[in-house]
C-alpha cells in the first residue's frame, strides 16, 4: 500500500507523513528530500540552478523513482499535483489524501517555519497571504482529484486513521 500525502505547503505533509508511517510501521518517504538526495543539490539550489520546469521534471522522475516497495508513506511537495499528471500517477499507485488548509493557517505556518521555500521567500506577510490565496486556487483542482481529503487544523493521528485503517485493512 502507497499512500500520497497532497497539500499547499505549510500543511503538515512530512510531518504528518512521519507520524502516520510510525504509527502503521509503514516506510516514509518525503518526495523534496528524495529529489535532493538524487541531485546532491538542496530544492532551492535546483530551483535557482534549473528553475521551476527543470525542479517539476526531477520531481516526476523521482516521484516514479519512488521503489515499488509495500507499506509506503509518501509526502509530496506541494506543486507535485500539479504537474506531468502526476496526480493520475498517484491515483493509479496508492491512495491519495488532500490535507486542506484555509490560506491564513497556511501563512501563519509557512512564516513559522524554519524551511526555505523558493517560491515565496522574498514576500511580505500581506504578499504572502495573496500568494497562497491565488495559488492555492490554482491547485485546488488537482488537489480535489484526491481519493481522500482531510481538512487541516487540529488535526490528531486518529483523524488519518480513521480514514486511513479501512484501506490498508481492507
Amino acid at each position: 500500500m502507497k499512500v500520497f500525502l497532497i497539500g499547499y505547503m505549510g500543511c503538515g505533509k512530512s510531518r504528518w507523513g512521519k507520524i502516520i508511517a510510525n504509527h502503521y510501521g509503514f516506510h516514509f518517504i518525503d518526495l523534496d528530500e528524495l529529489i535532493e538526495e538524487r541531485e546532491q543539490l538542496s530544492v532551492p539550489e535546483i530551483f535557482e540552478k534549473f528553475g521551476e520546469s527543470g525542479f517539476r521534471q526531477r520531481e516526476k522522475e523521482a516521484l516514479k523513482a519512488i521503489p515499488k516497495v509495500e507499506n509506503v508513506i509518501v509526502a509530496t511537495g506541494g506543486g507535485a499535483p500539479c504537474f506531468h499528471n502526476n496526480m493520475s500517477y498517484m491515483n493509479e499507485e496508492g491512495a491519495s489524501l488532500f490535507i486542506e488548509c484555509s490560506p491564513e493557517l497556511l501563512r501563519e505556518r509557512i512564516t513559522s517555519s524554519n524551511t526555505e521555500r523558493p517560491l515565496v521567500k522574498n514576500l511580505s506577510p500581506e504578499e504572502l497571504l495573496q500568494y497562497i490565496s491565488n495559488h492555492l486556487n490554482e491547485r485546488l483542482p488537482f488537489y480535489e482529484q484526491s481519493k481522500y481529503k482531510l481538512t487541516s487544523g487540529d488535526l490528531e493521528i486518529s483523524d488519518f486513521t480513521a480514514v486511513l485503517d479501512p484501506i490498508i485493512n481492507s
